[in-house]
């Protein structure tokens, strides 16, 4: 397993640097979508539909009831002093990385940057603890979510002995003191989930919308949309991009039309824009087999 120590100097020089993305020229956002070119291989891929989804409904109002609960502020990192958007970007593409090398549940990595997000919206953080502060919200994460959590020594190795045990101990009770131990949020993965179930996607779209969700969760800009309004943006998406003829989500979600495609527009800058960013950690993992490497899609844009 190879480790990182992510280096987060002020003088931008970081470990991963960002390259401009090609400009995206004005589009209108409506039927056009359907011109994207869909998958170029045919592929026996099975349909969700055989999961139980007699409750999905109930479940999905429950977490449009519960979803503002505990979601940071957009906007929050004006108060840091050490730290920008851009080392936070950074830092959640290597926790996409761990999350894939420590062979996590999805909602880790989901939960892992909410509880990050959330302890950075109001406590200043010296770019030397950022990573600290990562790697223990990812701790807590999997406590609450993994059967077999990684233990403290396996972040210390990730890390590179960046931190001692005593150090990740320390922050994961300082964090879950912070947010007074309420760690259960929905997430965007958690309403596709349900989206899933509800519009009947196969495997093969299920994973291109997750895809699209976690290329997000790597976007700080993205804190401003609701999980739920990522997830049926994302299935959107998906229903346009791959001629999907699966059932309509409009009954199912809180989101207005214009909401899901105000959002699905900065989706598709994401998908743009991750044929040539440095954070390809999400591209590399939906490149793999195991998605359909769905994150290899050629897309008209």
């Amino acid at each position: 397993m190879t480790t990182h120590a992510i280096s987060l100097e002020s003088n931008e020089n970081l470990l991963l640097q960002h390259k401009t993305a090609p400009p995206l020229h004005p589009r209108s956002f409506g039927t056009d979508l359907t011109n994207l070119i869909p998958p170029q291989k045919s592929l026996n891929i099975p349909n969700l539909s055989i999961y139980p989804n007699e409750y999905a409904l109930d479940i999905t109002n429950h977490l449009h009831e519960t979803e503002t609960q505990y979601l940071p502020r957009p906007g929050y990192m004006i108060i840091q002093e050490s730290i920008n958007e851009k080392m936070r970007n950074i830092l959640v593409d290597w926790l996409i990385d761990v999350h894939k090398k420590f062979k996590l549940v999805e909602e880790t990595l989901f939960l892992t940057v909410n509880i990050l997000d959330r302890y950075l919206e109001k406590n200043q953080v010296v770019r030397e603890n950022l990573q600290l502060v990562g790697v223990s919200s990812m701790l807590i994460a999997s406590k609450y979510e993994e059967i077999y959590p990684p233990e403290i020594k396996d972040f210390v190795y990730i890390t590179d002995n960046a931190y001692i045990p005593q150090q990740i101990l320390d922050m994961e009770i300082l964090i879950l003191r912070y947010l007074n131990f309420n760690i259960t949020t929905p997430s965007a993965f958690r309403f596709l989930e349900q989206y899933a179930k509800i519009t009947d996607f196969d495997e093969f779209a299920l994973y291109f919308a997750r895809y699209m969700i976690e290329l997000s969760l790597v976007e700080y800009k993205f804190l401003k949309y609701k999980p739920s309004n990522i997830a049926a943006s994302a299935v959107y998406l998906t229903q346009k991009i791959l001629k999907n003829p699966s059932k309509s989500l409009k009954s199912s979600t809180t989101s207005t039309d214009l909401e899901i495609r105000t959002c699905a527009k900065d989706i598709l800058v994401l998908l743009q824009k991750a044929e040539t960013c440095t954070l390809q950690a999400a591209k590399k993992k939906y490149s793999q087999p195991k998605y359909y490497e769905v994150a290899k899609l050629q897309i008209k844009f």
